[in-house]
């Protein structure tokens, strides 16, 4: 299930904080909120805190998810394949490919956020490459309701560096909004092949093959990439040469064959 529109509670997602968060899930603690406040420094108060919104962030991202453990106000945040390796190579998620698959991962519609999926997949053909603050506050209270601020910090996370500030899915001119793409690049085909993978596992499990089309539509990586159909050609010849899959292209749409499990590929991005 998606994060809901107000599950941010108007926090951005600090990369100090999620470092703080990432270190506890190491340590293979488990607490109520003010447990991890306490043990991580995050700031919570008796009610309302940052917590919440940090632990849900990281579990957008694909960094962490909950242990079967976690019940009755107790949370036991476990490390993904992702969170592992990002804890041991950029703890503080300071490295742009790092940032640029925590932005995918929150746009995915079963475990990102919901206001990211709408805005970057289900959005991007409605908005436009370019639109106004003011389009996309009325677009977001069309699928949601009215509410106060429906974007809330999805424009500043990618604009503050405390944050997803090294990434550009989305640059603020003024009132104008445009669209980035991520980068269509060799040094980012593993961690490419490992997202594609871990998709295949995850919405696909058993399965060894997936075509193009299929993956897109239960993640909606191609289209948080801002990518079009050439771009996303490129991308799939690129993640063909590090040898974790290879490629069907006799008919469209191309066929991804899984060679290797993402466990594999996660531990290779930063190679």
């Amino acid at each position: 299930m998606s994060l809901p529109i107000n599950f941010h509670r108007t926090f951005i997602p600090e990369r100090r904080l999620l470092n703080n968060l990432l270190q506890y899930a190491g340590n293979g603690l488990s607490g109520s909120y003010h447990d991890i406040a306490d043990a991580t420094g995050i700031p919570m108060g008796k009610s309302n805190g940052k917590v919440p919104a940090i632990i849900d962030y990281a579990r957008g991202m694909g960094l962490i998810q909950y242990d079967l453990k976690s019940k009755n106000g107790i949370r036991h945040p476990v490390l993904t394949n992702f969170g592992r390796i990002v804890l041991l190579e950029d703890a503080l998620l300071s490295q742009p490919v790092t940032q640029w698959i925590a932005h995918l991962s929150l746009c995915h519609p079963s475990h990102g956020a919901a206001a990211w999926y709408e805005t970057f997949v289900r959005g991007r053909d409605i908005l436009g490459a370019s639109f106004t603050v003011t389009k996309l506050e009325d677009y977001l209270k069309n699928i949601f309701g009215p509410g106060r601020n429906r974007i809330g910090p999805l424009i500043r996370t990618y604009h503050d560096d405390v944050a997803l500030g090294k990434i550009d899915p989305l640059k603020k001119l003024e009132k104008q909004v445009i669209s980035g793409k991520a980068p269509i690049a060799k040094n980012y085909a593993r961690v490419y092949a490992a997202y594609i993978l871990q998709i295949i596992e995850d919405e696909f499990p058993g399965q060894i093959q997936v075509t193009a089309y299929d993956l897109n539509s239960v993640s909606g990586m191609f289209d948080a990439a801002s990518w079009v159909q050439s771009d996303t050609d490129t991308i799939l010849n690129l993640i063909e040469e590090t040898n974790s899959v290879r490629i069907d292209r006799q008919m469209r749409p191309w066929i991804i064959h899984k060679l290797q499990p993402s466990s594999e590929v996660w531990s290779q991005i930063y190679k």
